[in-house]
């Protein structure tokens, strides 16, 4: 995914002016004085991976962990707060969610035919995947 000056306002509009640390990487240092959280959010475009290809990752850091997406493809802003970053590898995707209220959450390896399920039919287990991720269903069925 190669950022443009559109996808960069789209992500400002909702996660806050970024610090640019250089020419390949931003980054967002959220905190939310209601819930004293904070997260640290950081996109990085251009990354040499092993076999000389290009890939942009997204990492967040909170106090409880850390988390890192490769070869983000996509992303998606979800009004009111939040931006859905989207790996997309043959046949499954993965997703980074971040808030500006410093939420974070992270999906790996689902299948696309999850967000497509009856909710009222799928497994518990994979109801909160399946309802988030629903969100970039178009998104995702163009990847």
């Amino acid at each position: 995914m190669i950022l443009t000056a559109n996808d960069l306002t789209a992500m400002t509009a909702i996660l806050g002016e970024p610090e640019r640390l250089d020419e390949k990487t931003l980054l967002w240092n959220l905190r939310d004085g209601a819930s004293g959280r904070v997260l640290a959010v950081t996109l990085t475009s251009g990354v040499q991976m092993e076999g000389g290809e290009e890939s942009t990752v997204v990492s967040a850091q909170t106090h409880q962990g850390y988390v890192e997406l490769h070869d983000v493809t996509a992303y998606l802003c979800i009004e009111p707060d939040e931006v859905m970053f989207i790996a997309k590898r043959d046949d499954r995707f993965s997703s980074l969610v971040v808030g500006r209220t410093c939420t974070c959450s992270q999906f790996a390896n689902i299948r696309p035919s999850l967000i497509k399920a009856d909710l009222t039919s799928i497994d518990p287990t994979l109801l909160m995947a399946a309802m988030q991720l629903s969100l970039a269903e178009s998104l995702i069925d163009m990847l």
